[in-house]
């Protein structure tokens, strides 16, 4: 098998929680045999739309064909168990991403997951061909992947294969097209149009409870200790933030260029974090007593007016891979708070 590229790894460690991805681990088994663990998850598929079937699925690197209502789904995107489980399929297997998730999936999707027990794939050195093989899919999904063309060429093998659409990158689709894109596969397209439209009716909603975010100022960012650098992000997990009222700080765009999704600054130059709210996640609590123990950190306007927020790995991992179903919960954690302060 393919290992993933050294882009993909430097992605997933720069997006956040996905950074766990590279860290050692082993297969989940959940104490089951690989095909009693998937069938306690597959099974009964929920009544997809009329005409749905047969599918065609456009995708990066070639067309899923799906001939009927797939019942055991294989879930390699690092959030697309939430779009399938928001829409009543549970997947057989999903990848893992923190050590922490009970059965691989976040505190915002466990009522969703319910009874089932997917298998839990390690994908550190790669994509597991073989054991995603073992598991008898009839179908495939990795849209917030970091699949490449040969892993597409032998997945597609196994199952039809849904990868991340033409013109979007590894982890890059937005929450919304994720979740349309699977549930045109699992032939649930009405109910994945239904969940987009909700949760963005709960993000306004959001706006509407908390004005005073409008038009304040904020900051995402990430310190890498290691290189003296403070990431700044923007991607979805800003453009979520956004909709509530909030403005990303321009300094992004000044920062240093790093990818499509963050800029970056020297920590020499952590003065210039003038924000009206500062979201820091750490990987360690090390991590940030080491950034709120410096001097200049805590005279940031931010941080001196309680608009500061430090975000855990959880969190992170809810809000840098935004879904239908970690949106609304990790809203719940920063807005309250941040508006609070601001206020």
């Amino acid at each position: 098998m393919n290992s993933p590229t050294s882009a993909s790894r430097s992605r997933r460690t720069l997006l956040g929680a996905c950074s766990l991805l590279l860290a050692a681990g082993t297969l989940t088994a959940c104490g089951q045999s690989a095909d009693s663990d998937a069938d306690a998850a597959g099974g009964a598929a929920p009544k997809a739309d009329a005409g749905a079937f047969p599918a065609t699925v456009h995708t990066k690197f070639g067309d899923a064909e799906i001939p009927k209502t797939p019942r055991r789904v294989v879930a390699l995107g690092w959030s697309d168990q939430d779009a399938l489980l928001a829409l009543g399929v549970k997947p057989v297997a999903i990848v893992k991403t923190e050590d922490s998730f009970a059965h691989g999936v976040g505190p915002w999707a466990q009522k969703a997951l319910g009874g089932a027990r997917p298998q839990v794939l390690n994908t550190t050195d790669g994509y597991p061909i073989e054991k995603i093989a073992a598991l008898r899919p009839d179908l495939i999904v990795g849209v917030q992947s970091g699949l490449t063309a040969a892993d597409y060429t032998k997945l597609k093998q196994i199952a039809p294969t849904v990868a991340y659409p033409a013109g979007r990158e590894a982890y890059g689709t937005p929450w919304e097209e994720q979740t349309k894109l699977i549930g045109k596969a699992v032939g649930r397209g009405k109910e994945a149009e239904r969940a987009v439209a909700n949760v963005k009716a709960g993000l306004k909603k959001d706006a509407e409870t908390y004005p005073q975010l409008k038009g304040k100022t904020f900051l995402y960012t990430f310190p890498q200790a290691a290189n003296g650098r403070v990431v700044l992000y923007k991607d979805d997990r800003t453009k979520v933030l956004e909709q509530v009222g909030l403005k990303l700080d321009p300094l992004v765009g000044k920062a240093a260029k790093m990818n499509t999704f963050a800029n970056s600054l020297s920590m020499e130059h952590l003065d210039e974090l003038t924000s009206d709210a500062l979201i820091v996640w750490f990987n360690t609590p090390k991590d940030r007593q080491q950034l709120e123990s410096n001097a200049v950190f805590k005279k940031l306007p931010s941080v001196r007016s309680g608009a500061y927020a430090p975000v855990d790995r959880t969190l992170s991992q809810a809000s840098s891979a935004p879904s239908v179903l970690s949106i609304p919960w990790a809203m719940d954690k920063l807005l309250p708070k941040l508006a609070k302060s601001l206020g």
